[in-house]
């Protein structure tokens, strides 16, 4: 199983497959057609975003803090679960957010937790948009 990392701003490919948007705030510019689920609770929080890019966190502590928030948030981690349970049924994925390429990006985050959900430590970031093969198909009926 894989799953697809890629920037909201780059075009849709058919090989995207879901199109999930894992961002707190709506993205300026980008229509909603762009994109096929907006899971909100698959992004940091706001006080963890912005600790984060008004540099008072650093990358590491701000993946570490990551992790802490999904696996404590119920909704994040029944998202993770369901998701993973559909990506090892076939289809494609892929987790968009704004960061463009080769930045630091929770996406990576959050598509390592999904492809293994015990996951918790020795976290490594994948600091590009890798576009690996992902399987699902059940999010969206008769898609």
């Amino acid at each position: 199983m894989a799953i697809k990392t890629k920037a909201i701003h780059r075009p849709a490919e058919e090989e995207d497959g879901l199109r999930v948007l894992i961002t707190r705030f709506y993205p300026r510019g980008v229509k909603k057609d762009h994109f096929d689920l907006w899971l909100r609770e698959l992004s940091p929080s706001i006080d963890l975003l912005m600790k984060y890019k008004n540099g008072k966190i650093e990358w590491h502590d701000f993946a570490a803090a990551l992790k802490h928030e999904l696996y404590s948030n119920t909704d994040s981690w029944e998202t993770i679960n369901i998701l993973n349970t559909d990506a090892r049924r076939g289809g494609d994925i892929t987790l968009l957010c704004y960061e463009r390429s080769n930045q630091p990006c929770h996406r990576h985050i959050v598509r390592d937790i999904i492809e293994d959900p015990v996951r918790l430590t020795n976290f490594v970031s994948k600091d590009t948009d890798d576009h690996e093969g992902c399987h699902m198909s059940s999010l969206i009926p008769n898609k």
